[in-house]
This record gives structure tokens, C-alpha cells and sequence, in this order.
């Protein structure tokens, strides 16, 4: 039943393209409103009326407050929802995103869809942006930083056994890391990259078969972090990516090279 309303819809879509009646779902004096209500909801964040965590005022109220209809408000808040500057839960309230990198996830979905970008290529933007992390991380660790990242280690050490919690683990020391970079914007679209490479990572999960040898390479990134040594800790990292690299590479899991 589903598979055959998703094709229903496919047509529908292939036809109203064909017909050029796409750009006519909703008059144009809708759009420029629903435009207008989150040029003003991006303006009191910009103003600092807005914070993140704050809870927006509900729908009802937007609509006396703005002089437009509940509809035009609900569909504004939709598409910030969408694109992850808010979070709305049905029956609760409506808050301003706290997450830099939900802010972040959805348009980068919708950019490796739409352009054909492969996960290969979003491997290599992983390689350059967390070697870049870990250099940072090397000069702006501190002593909590350095004890999670121990903590989490030996975590992945008592984990040697079970590949799937291992790979679990070893993704909490890559965002241990990330926070101790300090770099805010770097962390927020890697952890974007990260969630889009979910899928690849869950599936490389048994291919680890030297475990060891991958907390080996863990290690080394994190005594170049506690060494505060940045050069060690972004050659440390390069070549840790580079093996897992290699590995994906050679059991398919790129599934050659497309997503």
C-alpha cells in the first residue's frame, strides 16, 4: 500500500512539473507573509530578544501579536522547524534550538541529495575539518577535557569484545574531542557530516576485526591532545582517517564511491 502511494506520488510530482504548475501551490502573497513572520522571528534573535532555550509565545499569541492569521504562523514556524532553528513538540511548547548543528543537518541532507554528493566525498571534508579539530584540541584541551577523553578511552578498552559498542564509543571520543577544539562552527558541521555518515559507520562496525590496533591509533590522538602537541595530534589524526579510509574503500562500504 505504502509503495504504491509512493509511486502515486512520484508521478503526481513528475506531472505538475511537466505541467509547470508547481511554483502555484500557494499564492504569492501567502509566501511573502510566511517570508515576512520569520524575517521578524529572525530579527528578535538577532536583536537578542530571543535566545536559545527560550520558548517562543504559542501560536495563538504570534497570531494577535503579528495581526496574521494561525495558519501563516504555524506554517513560519514549520519551516524553522525544518530547518532546525526551532523545536516543536505536538501538545507542547515551541522552543528556540539550543543544537548548533541540528541547524545544520537538514541542509546539508537536502545538498548531498539534490547534487549527487557521495559519501566518499564527505569523508574526505571529514578528514580536513576534524584533523583541523584535533590540532585545535591540542592547544585548547583543559584538564576536564583531558579526563573525559581518558574516561572514554577506556571505555572503548573494556569495549574490545563488541564491535558495534566499540564503534559507539569510538564516535563519543571523536565528539570528546570536537568540544575540546573550542571551535563552535567546525564542531557544529561535523557533527552535521557525522550524522549524515551514520549509516557507513554502523555498517563498518564488523570490519574492525583489530580492535586494538584502531585503540591504538585513538591513543596516539589523545597523548598528542595531552601533549598539547598540535602538529602530533593532526598527523595522528590524518592518519587514523586515512586507515579507516582505506578500509571502507576496500570492503565497499562507500558502495563504490555513491551514496
Amino acid at each position: 500500500m505504502l509503495e504504491t502511494e509512493n509511486t502515486n506520488l512520484k508521478e503526481g510530482i513528475k506531472s505538475s512539473i511537466l505541467n509547470q504548475r508547481l511554483l502555484n501551490i500557494q499564492p504569492v502573497e501567502k509566501l511573502v507573509l510566511i517570508d515576512q513572520i520569520i524575517e521578524v522571528i529572525g530579527r528578535l534573535i538577532a536583536e537578542g530578544d530571543l535566545k536559545p532555550g527560550d520558548t517562543l509565545p504559542s501560536e495563538r499569541d504570534l497570531s494577535e501579536m503579528l495581526k496574521v492569521s494561525r495558519t501563516s504562523v504555524r506554517q513560519a514556524l514549520k519551516a524553522l522547524d525544518v530547518l532546525g532553528v526551532l523545536e516543536i513538540s505536538p501538545g507542547s511548547r515551541t522552543f528556540l534550538n539550543k543544537s548548533i548543528s541540528k541547524l545544520l543537518i537538514n541542509p546539508l541532507k537536502f545538498m548531498t541529495l539534490m547534487h549527487d554528493v557521495t559519501t566518499l566525498e564527505l569523508f574526505g571534508t571529514r578528514k580536513i575539518i576534524e584533523v583541523a579539530l584535533a590540532r585545535s584540541a591540542a592547544v585548547n584541551a583543559n584538564k576536564a577535557d583531558i579526563k573525559k577523553m581518558r574516561n572514554t578511552l577506556k571505555i572503548a578498552e573494556d569495549n574490545l569484545n563488541d564491535p558495534k559498542r566499540y564503534v559507539l564509543v569510538e564516535m563519543e571520543f571523536h565528539d570528546d574531542i570536537f568540544k575540546a577544539a573550542g571551535d563552535r562552527v567546525l564542531s557544529a558541521i561535523m557533527a552535521s557530516i557525522n550524522n549524515l555518515l551514520l549509516e557507513s559507520r554502523e555498517k563498518s562496525a564488523n570490519l574492525f576485526t583489530n580492535l586494538k590496533d584502531s585503540l591504538n591509533q585513538h591513543t596516539k590522538i589523545f597523548e598528542a591532545i595531552k601533549e598539547k602537541d598540535s602538529d602530533k595530534a593532526g598527523n595522528a589524526m590524518l592518519d587514523h582517517l586515512t586507515k579507516v579510509e582505506h578500509l571502507f574503500l576496500d570492503n565497499k562500504i562507500f558502495d563504490n564511491n555513491k551514496k
